[in-house]
């Protein structure tokens, strides 16, 4: 032992060289999960100035936000609202559509859906702010197969997710998404609400016979379905008011209310039921009868009492199974366009032309 070092028996000598590895090893894991954070790009002027891989960056740091007020901050640091953290239908960008089509989008809402995949929310979501087509909500020989299928089983349902227009979202206007998009693209759950179907009978008193009909299980109760779609038309309630909808809160027409709530766009744009609003488009006089875009959400005007029963029929003189969905309600005249409960199209037109427009959302 050296000279001048006094050890106490049963004292041992500290270790500092350890604890020197201990600290160490606490700052690089430290430094190690800070490099894992999302640090997010470059800020620019605008949403158009930033690419589809900068807006995911930043989607990811408003969804690790969690909450709105802190999914807010981000946006404003990023200008993608306006400076008291609204949303006025400026937030825009542009797309090229396979072909050469122009398009564009604007943001919906921050932290509104939940991912799929059980990660949390996704950060942004987006709607185009025109047409991108017009396409019937379901195709005559679907509703002939499925007007079939109920008479044999005596009921089935009808959603969203059956029908044609979620198909061709699905699968061909996909495919015309650019890359840097599609790739970015995030799956989500969307609520859509069933429609109860069930076989019937309707006499027609100018033929003298009976024939087999469709009707909708007023006696049921309204029931949601959960889907993940990466593509999807807004529902009547996210759109909508919630205090002016116009829907009753229970019972049998209350379904709609299962589909969501309204996204940040039209709250902060202060759309009301039957008053023109910018935000949701306008449509010339020629296109007044077809105008407006679709709704995910069916309808019930497809059994009006105008008919000889509240039935859907078949037969040589009658109209086809031809079921509903809520739409846009367009003014014409190059007025702006509204939304109202009644506005609920058939979702084939029995005259040959597709005549109401497609809106698709996304997430990213």
């Amino acid at each position: 032992m050296p000279t001048g070092v006094v050890q106490k028996r049963g004292h041992k000598p500290p270790m500092p060289v350890i604890v020197g590895g201990i600290v160490a090893a606490v700052v690089v894991i430290a430094a190690a999960a800070f490099a894992l954070i999302p640090r997010g790009p470059e800020v620019r002027d605008c949403l158009n100035d930033y690419s589809w891989d900068e807006i995911s960056q930043i989607s990811q740091l408003i969804s690790k936000k969690g909450d709105q007020n802190g999914a807010i901050e981000v946006a404003k640091k990023y200008h993608l609202c306006t400076s008291d953290g609204k949303l006025d239908g400026t937030q825009t960008k542009d797309i090229t559509l396979s072909g050469g089509t122009q398009a564009k989008v604007m943001i919906m809402g921050f932290n509104h859906d939940d991912k799929s995949d059980g990660s949390g929310k996704a950060g942004i979501t987006f709607i185009f702010t025109d047409d991108v087509a017009k396409q019937n909500m379901c195709e005559k020989s679907d509703m002939d197969s499925l007007f079939q299928e109920i008479q044999d089983k005596g009921s089935a349902t009808l959603s969203w997710e059956d029908t044609s227009l979620h198909a061709w979202l699905s699968d061909s206007f996909t495919a015309q998404l650019p890359s840097e998009l599609g790739d970015k693209i995030v799956a989500v759950d969307k609520a859509d609400a069933v429609m109860p179907l069930i076989a019937d009978t309707v006499t027609l008193y100018r033929e003298d016979k009976d024939v087999p009909a469709v009707n909708l299980d007023y006696d049921s109760d309204p029931k949601a379905v959960t889907n993940s779609d990466k593509l999807w038309l807004p529902s009547y309630v996210e759109i909508a008011s919630p205090d002016d909808t116009g829907l009753d809160d229970y019972g049998f027409y209350a379904y709609p209310l299962l589909e969501g709530a309204q996204y940040q766009l039209f709250r902060d744009t202060g759309i009301k039921q039957c008053e023109s609003n910018s935000i949701l488009g306008t449509y010339s006089s020629e296109e007044e009868e077809g105008g407006g875009w679709w709704f995910r959400t069916w309808g019930t005007y497809g059994t009006d009492s105008w008919r000889q029963s509240d039935s859907w029929h078949q037969s040589d003189s009658s109209d086809q199974f031809n079921p509903c969905f809520m739409s846009i309600y367009p003014h014409g005249d190059g007025e702006a366009a509204c939304y109202r409960n009644d506005s609920q199209p058939y979702s084939y037109n029995e005259k040959g032309d597709t005549i109401i427009g497609v809106r698709p959302a996304f997430c990213i």
